[in-house]
């Protein structure tokens, strides 16, 4: 052993390995950076480290045969010296480059996702938060919004739509999770590392690509990509008639399932995508309607897919998308909630009488049956939805709206859950959850859930107005008064009337004009008309009496879309009352949602 070390000493093995080991360590730090700003996959680094270790080995070996005494060109010392330069220089160069400018502005800049994930996730059983690449589902997509490359903005509604369609055929799919279109869209315009879409979004796979129109003509590139490691899984290029778009559209989706090793529904492969002759004007209609209604410009929305049907009757998914939009609006513009419904339902009754397999259909019929009241006919629905597109975030949150409405508090929550973690960016979902988290009493998370929320939606106004219910279960009127006041502005109303409102609650001396304005003010003409959400704010107002007469006088008709304030925490005092019983008697609630109710 001692002549052992005497002939390592001679050869200067040590010296030679500590030099090695501090080039490698040198190389590592400079080839970790370069990756990270060149998103190299991991497996890069994997092979660059086991490159070094066996040229550790041949280092070595080539220093014993090569080292007998006096033979070396360099001293020991030279060696340490060597040694210690690249390593003290390498160890700069890494730190330099980690804290240069690249690296402090993405470490810095939050895009507009950073902060949705955080405002929506669930608190417990979210993917999106502090999750783990290796927890990330492997049969798990988003579909990016294809880029559209035919160098005309106007024309992004087309890209855009052929993007969603594709998502929907992809939601379809048993035990494949796909990022909803909320959440996914966030990222459009982005140069974001898909690394990070798929942490944020909780995907393996991304899809991404682009369209080109021109004249009847679309050329379609579309790939798929891992995620986790970066390497593309799958690409292709379409170049079709447009009167051919579903057929690519149904290509490039069952070429997805296969690749992630998902069945199909149905024997033999079933299209997911509706094989159809089509008008290449309806379906742009129908692509300019699905633009609009994602913006909740629902008016023009529904004028679009009215087009769309007119130019084409059998059109099954424009009549669906009619539907759906003629039940959303009476929650965005004045019109009057009797003759919307009976739209809708024409819609969907259309849709389904060419495709009974539409599941947008079954999902504005429940909106619709919820909101008139007819429980069965409304869970039955909504149940069908799911059952024929499972991973439809959408019907989701619509059922948990509905579960909700009707007094299932903890399996609305369950629901909403689900919604969010296919669509952690969606501010609706983020506020019912934040007000099913009030009703269940858990204030603490309901306040943590809404300014989350809030900070990554500020311009919505069913955010605010959640907000603002939040704020007085806490008795923090100053920032419920702010929170109403906002929600005013962006609906165009008169914030001051809101400031009073709520000054009315704490301050007697206007608690008198507050009620008034309550009753007769134009600025508060949508809460007046709603019997339960008038009566919710009479509550508040500390006017048991006059909530208890407001919600005797309730009429079954449309007269309400918002049964969730019957469980808002304001109502807790005549909860107990017995005409507060007989009026939820008179409403058949709660009711309880049966199993496979779907027809």
């Amino acid at each position: 052993m001692t002549a052992f070390i005497e002939r390592l000493k001679q050869r200067k093995l040590v010296q030679w390995a500590i030099a090695y080991v501090a080039f490698a360590f040198a190389l590592i730090q400079v080839a970790d950076v370069v990756a990270d700003s060149y998103h190299w996959p991991d497996g890069v680094m994997h092979l660059l480290f086991g490159l070094l270790v066996l040229g550790f080995i041949v280092a070595l070996l080539l220093a014993w045969y090569h080292g007998e005494q006096g033979r070396q060109r360099a001293s020991g010392t030279e060696l340490l010296l060597i040694a210690l330069v690249l390593a003290v220089g390498g160890g700069l160069l890494w730190r330099f480059a980690r804290v240069g400018p690249t690296h402090t502005d993405s470490a810095n800049a939050a895009t507009p996702a950073d902060h949705a994930v955080s405002a929506t996730a669930p608190n417990s059983g979210s993917p999106a938060q502090g999750s783990s690449v290796a927890a990330i589902p492997a049969k798990s997509i988003a579909v990016l919004p294809f880029v559209n490359m035919s160098g005309d903005p106007k024309n992004d509604y087309f890209s855009d739509g052929i993007t969603e369609e594709i998502l929907d055929a992809l939601a379809q799919v048993p035990m494949l999770k796909v990022a909803a279109r909320t959440s996914a869209f966030a990222f459009k315009g982005k140069a974001e590392d898909l690394r990070k879409v798929g942490e944020v979004l909780d995907v393996a796979t991304v899809l991404e690509g682009s369209v080109q129109k021109s004249g009847d003509e679309v050329r379609i590139t579309a790939q798929l990509i891992d995620t986790r490691t970066g390497y593309h899984l799958w690409s292709e290029k379409y170049d079709r008639k447009l009167t051919s778009i579903f057929v690519v559209e149904d290509e490039i989706s069952k070429a997805i399932a296969d690749k992630l090793k998902v069945q199909l529904t149905g024997a033999g492969g079933q299209s997911l995508v509706a094989q159809k002759a089509m008008d290449p004007l309806a379906h742009d209609c129908y692509l300019r309607g699905l633009t609009l209604l994602a913006a909740r410009s629902v008016k023009e929305a529904a004028e679009a897919f009215q087009q769309a049907v007119t130019i084409d009757p059998n059109y099954a998914q424009g009549w669906a998308a009619l539907a759906e939009a003629e039940a959303l609006l009476p929650s965005y513009t004045l019109t009057p909630a009797k003759a919307a419904y009976a739209r809708s339902l024409d819609a969907a009754q259309h849709a389904l009488a060419l495709d009974p397999d539409v599941a947008l259909a079954y999902v504005a019929r429940g909106m619709v049956y919820t909101n008139q009241m007819q429980w069965a006919d409304a869970d039955s629905a909504f149940q069908r939805a799911l059952a024929l597109a499972p991973g439809d975030a959408e019907a989701m949150d619509q059922y948990a709206q509905f579960l909700y409405a009707v007094g299932q508090l903890k399996p609305a929550l369950a629901e909403i859950d689900r919604a969010l973690q296919r669509d952690p960016l969606s501010g609706v979902s983020g506020a019912v959850r934040a007000d099913l988290l009030l009703s269940l009493h858990h204030d603490d998370a309901a306040l943590q859930q809404i300014e989350s929320t809030l900070a990554a939606h500020p311009h919505e106004v069913f955010v605010r107005r959640t907000a603002l219910w939040v704020y007085l279960a806490l008795h923090r009127y100053a920032e419920a008064e702010r929170q109403g006041r906002m929600a005013s502005e962006l609906n165009g109303t008169d914030p001051g009337v809101m400031g009073l409102l709520v000054r009315g609650m704490t301050d007697p001396s206007v608690h008198a004009r507050a009620l008034q304005a309550l009753q007769t003010s134009p600025a508060l003409s949508d809460i007046h008309k709603d019997a339960i959400v008038h009566a919710t704010f009479l509550m508040a107002l500390g006017e048991h009496e006059r909530a208890l007469t407001a919600l005797e006088g309730f009429r079954p008709n449309g007269e309400s879309i918002t049964f969730q304030f019957l469980w808002n925490p304001q109502l807790d005092p005549i909860r107990d009352d017995p005409r507060f019983k007989a009026v939820l008697k008179k409403m058949s609630l709660p009711y309880t949602p049966v199993e496979g109710a779907a027809p």
